[in-house]
């Protein structure tokens, strides 16, 4: 059974669970690429790239965390974009209701833009996770030292 816990390394941030903590940072900029390209594939506007783009850069800082020396580090800066990528998507997620009332979502007309709420509340589901765990991760780092 998977829990919080594993994320963080358990009792102490070991490199084991900063190693995980990388693998969690690799999956989350993969689930973001995959938002984006599949966003674009289906509806062809450009701007649902913009998960991508992040993704890109937080699955590279993830791929450069897995070396040990180099974890702390590239782990803040995932976490600076994930913040940077909260910050612009988060709001959307209280209109997620509104929206999936509708009957399709690029066609709903309760909400402005729809495809961007849509997409944005996405990207809000997949870095919110990631930025509790990382919060987590940074605390017990902190007071195993």
């Amino acid at each position: 059974q998977v829990t919080v816990n594993h994320f963080v390394g358990g009792s102490s941030p070991s490199s084991g669970g900063r190693i995980i903590m990388a693998i969690y940072t690799v999956i989350t900029g993969l689930l973001l690429v995959l938002l984006g390209v599949i966003g674009y594939l289906s509806y062809g506007v450009i701007t649902v790239l913009i998960p991508s783009f992040l993704g890109v850069l937080i699955f590279i800082f993830g791929i450069l965390a897995l070396k040990a020396s180099r974890q702390r580090r590239f782990i803040h800066l995932a976490i600076v974009v994930v913040i940077i990528g909260l910050a612009a998507s988060v709001s959307s997620l209280g209109s997620i209701s509104t929206l999936l009332s509708c009957e399709t979502i690029s066609s709903c007309d309760k909400v402005f833009r729809p495809l961007a709420v849509f997409f944005r509340s996405m990207m809000a589901l997949i870095l919110l996770p990631y930025f509790l765990v990382a919060i987590s991760f940074f605390i017990r780092a902190r007071l195993s030292k």
